[in-house]
Order: structure tokens, then sequence, then C-alpha cells
């Protein structure tokens, strides 16, 4: 009886990630900045266009547009940036 009569296995950190998990990290990192961006487009529009309405004195006009320019302007800016991911990952599967 001199082995443990258990066997010994390695630990497990509680917080250790695999690799499938620091893909799905990375991917969520990915759409939430593509919903910040997306967010931060519309509320600068929002603001920059209900200054310049208050400014004008337009009633409305201003803000619906710059409202549109920025849905407009943050769809375009996560379309390149969607691109630009395909791009470098198609790259990447190619090296391999």
């Amino acid at each position: 009886m001199s082995e443990a009569p258990f066997i010994r296995r390695p630990r497990r950190g509680l917080f250790k990630r695999s690799r499938r998990d620091e893909g799905l990290i990375k991917d969520l990192a990915i759409v939430s900045q593509l919903g910040f961006i997306m967010a931060g487009s519309i509320g600068l529009s929002v603001w920059a266009g209900y200054k310049l309405d208050a400014w004008l004195q337009a009633h409305g006009i201003v803000l619906t547009l710059f409202i549109l320019l920025g849905i407009l302007g943050g769809g375009w800016t996560v379309y390149r940036q969607i691109q630009d991911l395909y791009k470098t990952g198609t790259k990447k599967r190619l090296k391999k």
C-alpha cells in the first residue's frame, strides 16, 4: 500500500477557459463593440440635431434629418467593420 488509493488528476481552476470559450468571448466583444458604435452614432446625431434644431427653430426637421443620418452613418460603420473582420478572418484561415 505504498501508492495513494486515489488517482491524482490535474486541478482545474475555477475560471479556466477552454479554446471554445475564448472564441465565444471574442465574438461577444465584437458584437458589443458594434452595438456601442451604432448607439454612439445615433446618440451623437440626436444630440447634434437637437441642438441645431433649437438654434435654428426648425420644429424637429433638423432633428429628424440628423437621426436618419446617425442611423445611416452607424450602419455604414458597422458594415465596414464586419467586412474588415471577414477579410482578416479569411486571411488567417488561408495562412493555416
